[in-house]
């Protein structure tokens, strides 16, 4: 049986982890939903996005010391090599995803929106495996992964929920996938000890995916 006795001693430590956690994901997911209606609906959407916002800041002592956190021993040989398998990974997925909506497999130019594209996955990394699954992880492993990949798939597709969004023919595939696609980013994350790996995945597949965008899709907020 695993071990809990960690969490009876600093309790209200650990209480504090899970309250930020899943009240930082709650205000993604509140801003998802409401991010897609016309103003002035989508001004209230500032504030649950402001509060996970704060939520992050509250930890965030000095940019610097955060990033040197994130990619510690960047260039050892371990880091590297998970380096390239997030690379990797990335670049499977991409082209996976884009043979299945009937797109070349590769992408013949990559334009602007494409760095944009990039930007918003490098953000969403830092938030998501960075901090909320950087939270939970000294409670349990399995928890931080699962619950973080919950949370970020809930933002994902409350994204396309509201009345106001553009609805995904089949949502359940659409949540399901990417549950499964931040599951295993969980996992990097873990394994590799450093940001740097899920951050490449991610900025990867949104590269390739979005390459031949020359503005953005109608989910991007």
């Amino acid at each position: 049986m695993k071990n809990y006795e960690h969490l009876r001693t600093e309790p209200k430590r650990y209480q504090k982890a899970v309250f930020e956690a899943v009240f930082c994901s709650l205000g993604l997911v509140i801003f998802g939903y409401l991010v897609s209606y016309p103003f002035p609906v989508k001004l209230l959407s500032l504030a649950p996005l402001l509060m996970s916002a704060y939520i992050i800041s509250r930890h965030i002592y000095s940019p610097m010391a955060t990033l040197a956190v994130f990619f510690r021993d960047l260039f050892s040989r371990k880091k590297l090599i998970y380096t390239f398998i997030g690379l990797e990974t990335g670049m499977a997925a991409a082209m996976y995803h884009r043979g299945s909506i009937g797109l070349p497999v590769l992408p013949a130019t990559i334009e602007s929106f494409a760095l944009v594209g990039m930007t918003i996955g490098i953000v969403e990394e830092c938030v998501f495996r960075g901090f909320i699954q950087g939270r939970l992880m000294k409670l349990d492993l399995g928890l931080a992964v699962a619950f973080t990949a919950l949370a970020h798939a809930l933002y994902k597709a409350s994204l396309f929920l509201a009345p106001a969004a553009q609805h995904l023919e089949n949502m359940t595939s659409f949540f399901l996938w990417s549950f499964a696609g931040y599951i295993v980013l969980g996992v990097l994350r873990y394994y590799s000890k450093s940001m740097a790996a899920v951050i490449i995945a991610h900025a990867t597949f949104d590269l390739m995916l979005y390459a031949e965008n020359l503005q953005a899709p109608f989910w991007v907020w």
